[in-house]
């Protein structure tokens, strides 16, 4: 039997507070963050869509490649604190 394992929004937030503290790079946040996408999730639709936003964001960031749609890690660290602002508005925490 497989064991499927469940994250919350707390391991988002940890996540992404861990990449503003400077404890990861851009690069493992990413990472980690398309991780954690593929994990089984009981969220709302409101925390889905903002879950969803933060991949985009993730998904947008390229300190290599400059296209149209492409970020830095500036962009990305703005982006990410304004992700951590939306959960933690709907009450969720560490």
């Amino acid at each position: 039997m497989v064991s499927y394992i469940e994250v919350g929004v707390s391991d988002f937030l940890r996540l992404m507070k861990s990449y503003l503290d400077r404890e990861i790079d851009a690069k493992s946040y990413c990472s980690r963050y398309f991780d954690l996408m593929t994990k089984r999730m009981t969220i709302s639709r409101e925390v889905s869509t903002i879950l969803q936003i933060g991949f985009g964001d993730a998904d947008d960031y390229d300190p290599d490649l400059r296209l149209e749609h492409t970020i830095l890690e500036p962009a990305l660290r703005d982006r990410v604190a304004k992700t951590i602002t939306e959960l933690e508005g709907l009450g969720y925490t560490v």
